[in-house]
């Protein structure tokens, strides 16, 4: 009986297409996915965003602006006009995942750091990474700054003859080359760090809050979606049909249902996030529910658009998990997007994930740009209507739901 019952699940598994897929196509996709997120996220490969504005106009200032433009691991926003404020904005749109500020000369301290990174509570983990990899290249590149912040803090400490000084000066000019090829961080007291955002508790946690309620959103709509195929394999739309226009009607209705359901169940999330974290969705009530009925939308189409080219409830359940594991991965559900590769992060912006995410954020974020929340919504409100028409055509050309 071993062998005979083994060849059965053999047998079912070749038929099952959908089986045949999550057994042996789902993981190796996962595993690229989450390679490439991991992968990316280490060492040189992370390729973080960055907004940049040299307000001291230095020689020293000017030639790190060049620095980081050149920079192969960086991608670098830079504008000569730009101001402080013009970053902080860019950091709170998520348009970029960290600022950096240059407000005054590198050679000296004379009114505190130099250099301010302005980090985003959801990302405030690109800052760390970001002050390491600033200090790599100024010894590297301007190693003479990293020299005269040394000298600097000697000074402070205690201060240093003239006599003292010259001889510095003359060992900086000699190690100087010396340091290009020994780039071991030197320049302490350059940097300071600040947040874009108000000094209030649950800002790292709203992002994920807002992912994994579009990630549930997605399951839980499947589930509300697969009793299309139960119905109509049940025949309860018999009689239905055979009235005017009556498949709309029906996936319309489905769609309001799925639609409340995911509203409800974002305000569970969110609440809990409320109580236990202090994410304070409160204050921005009316753009944080605009923002959840239009998620809701968008992830109540996507699954009654792929229940309606199943015809099974086995089809149904296999194709969902495999699509809502890869685009929750790849939306930025799983692992914050500037983990990700930028080849990743483009292919993203094709799931509700990533723009469920970025208008979350806009919602929450105080000062955050209106556009930027607008054009959010408008594309989950497309992605929403894409769905729905292809559900009705899928289910016009079958005559049934």
């Amino acid at each position: 009986m071993i062998f005979p019952s083994a060849r059965v699940m053999l047998l079912s598994l070749l038929r099952d297409r959908g089986a045949l897929a999550m057994a042996f196509v789902l993981p190796p996709l996962i595993f690229l996915i989450f390679a490439a997120i991991f992968t990316g996220s280490s060492g040189d490969q992370l390729r973080l965003h960055i907004g940049v504005a040299d307000l001291a106009r230095t020689p020293a200032t000017s030639r790190l602006v060049q620095v980081l433009l050149q920079e192969p691991t960086l991608r670098v926003t830079f504008n000569d006009a730009a101001g402080a404020d013009d970053v902080r904005s860019l950091v709170k749109n998520g348009s970029v995942d960290l600022g950096i500020i240059l407000r005054g000369d590198l050679n000296g301290r004379e009114a505190g750091a130099p250099v301010l990174l302005v980090t985003h509570e959801a990302r405030a983990i690109a800052g760390a990474i970001m002050a390491g990899h600033l200090q790599r290249l100024l010894s590297v590149h301007m190693p003479d700054v990293a020299f005269a912040q040394v000298l600097a803090d000697l000074e402070a400490i205690g201060g240093i003859t003239s006599e003292q000084r010259a001889w510095i000066d003359q060992v900086f000019r000699e190690k100087a080359t010396d340091a290009q090829t020994d780039p071991r961080p030197r320049s302490v007291g350059l940097i300071a760090t600040e947040s874009a955002l108000p000094a209030t508790a649950g800002w790292a946690v709203s992002y994920y809050a807002g992912a994994v309620a579009v990630m549930f959103l997605l399951l839980a709509g499947i589930q509300g979606a697969i009793s299309l195929i139960e119905e109509r394999r049940l025949g309860v739309y018999d009689r239905l049909l055979a009235g005017p226009r009556p498949i709309a009607g029906i996936i319309a209705g489905k769609f309001l249902f799925l639609v409340v359901q995911g509203t409800l169940q974002a305000v569970l999330v969110f609440t809990a996030a409320s109580i236990f974290y202090g994410v304070n969705f409160i204050a921005s009530f009316g753009l944080w529910l605009i923002t959840t009925l239009v998620v809701a939308a968008a992830t109540s189409g996507l699954a009654l658009s792929l229940c309606a080219i199943c015809s099974s409830r086995q089809q149904a359940q296999v194709l969902s998990t495999f699509v809502v594991l890869i685009i929750s991965a790849a939306g930025g559900s799983m692992v914050p997007r500037f983990f990700m590769p930028p080849w990743l992060q483009a292919l993203g912006w094709w799931t509700p994930n990533a723009w469920s995410i970025q208008a979350y954020s806009s919602a929450l974020t105080p000062g955050s740009s209106v556009s930027s929340l607008v054009t959010a919504w408008g594309i989950l409100m497309a992605m929403a209507a894409g769905a729905l028409l292809f559900t009705l055509c899928v289910s016009l050309r079958r005559r049934s739901i």
